[in-house]
């Protein structure tokens, strides 16, 4: 009688959601621990830097920067040449890091500056021409630079586009009077359109989610809210996904949305599926709670890390998000 074996495997389709995504702790970045940092990617490496620290100088607020590699590690590059700052807004284009916007708890800012990996240096090029702002969303698509939303006084909803040729900014085609105001969104690229999501304005979360393609009239498209407004299931389970000062990342197919604080501090994590436009759980962030922390995908890779706990803490942690392995809390 012939012996029938049989073979079970653990495949991401068989892990519940909440277990999908594995956290791997990696390499701090150097000293000091920051929240509110800002971000680009320029090739195969990861730039990190600014942010507030509540000990250093009078407004806590820092200029280093530290470049990221998979393979080397972390390294301090040129300082930024504007005042120290947190919350600033920041992109790539090409070879090409900018960084501008921004504030020290005193002081709102408007410059803009682009840094160069080739010479390790920054220049200087034309100022942000909207209202200074902090707490903006950044980000590049189709050659061009964005900045907009964010908080001066109010909260803001509209977007301004910088051209690196000719180092002059213009103001963006609108949002048909539906783009909601707001601080503290997360703002995501996947093939060469950029997404627009969470955040709060006046004291609330905001729950509508844009996508945005300048090649398009009107550019921008309005998604499925992140809570449950629509008559049908599919967003019944959308509890936690609103928030202000959390942080977004693109890996493969799907975007990722992990820490932040609605009234307290957020810990899950969901992943984003651009093909059906729906949400989906997966392993929460397994550190302390943060909110104003930074991520990045760089060779394949994405990492979340920094932040502060909203009591004047911060952190220098850095962890992989694996999204296909199982859950091990023996990796952090």
């Amino acid at each position: 009688m012939p012996v029938l074996f049989l073979f079970f495997a653990c495949h991401p389709t068989n892990i519940p959601d909440t277990q999908l995504g594995n956290w791997i702790a990696k390499a701090s970045i150097g000293d000091p621990p920051r929240g509110s940092a800002a971000s680009f990617v320029i090739g195969t490496d990861a730039y990190v830097g600014l942010g507030y620290n509540q000990s250093i100088g009078n407004t806590g607020r820092l200029r280093d920067f530290w470049q990221f590699n998979v393979d080397s590690g972390w390294r301090q590059v040129a300082d930024f040449p504007g005042a120290p700052r947190s919350n600033a807004a920041a992109f790539s284009i090409g070879s090409y890091g900018y960084v501008g916007t921004g504030y020290d708890a005193i002081n709102v800012y408007g410059d803009f500056y682009q840094y160069d990996p080739a010479a390790n240096g920054w220049t200087k090029k034309a100022d942000f021409p909207g209202t200074p702002r902090y707490d903006a969303v950044g980000f590049s698509v189709q050659g061009k630079g964005y900045i907009g939303t964010g908080f001066n006084v109010n909260w803001m909803n509209d977007f301004f586009e910088y051209d690196p040729v000719q180092d002059k900014w213009s103001l963006t085609p609108g949002t048909s009077g539906n783009f909601s105001k707001r601080q503290g969104a997360v703002a995501f690229v996947y093939r060469d359109q950029a997404y627009i999501v969470t955040g709060i304005n006046s004291g609330g979360m905001v729950r509508d989610f844009w996508r945005f393609d300048p090649s398009h009239t009107p550019a921008w498209h309005q998604l499925a809210n992140i809570t449950n407004t629509d008559e049908g299931k599919f967003d019944d389970g959308y509890t936690d996904i609103e928030r202000q000062n959390g942080t977004a990342f693109v890996n493969n197919d799907q975007a990722f949305l992990t820490t932040g604080m609605n009234g307290s501090m957020v810990a899950s994590t969901w992943a984003y599926d651009f093909a059906s436009d729906r949400w989906s759980r997966r392993t929460p962030w397994p550190r302390a709670p943060r909110s104003g922390a930074v991520s990045f995908t760089v060779s394949g890779h994405s990492y979340v890390g920094s932040g502060n706990n909203g009591s004047n803490g911060t952190f220098d942690d850095f962890d992989e998000f694996v999204p296909a392995q199982a859950y091990n809390s023996n990796d952090y």
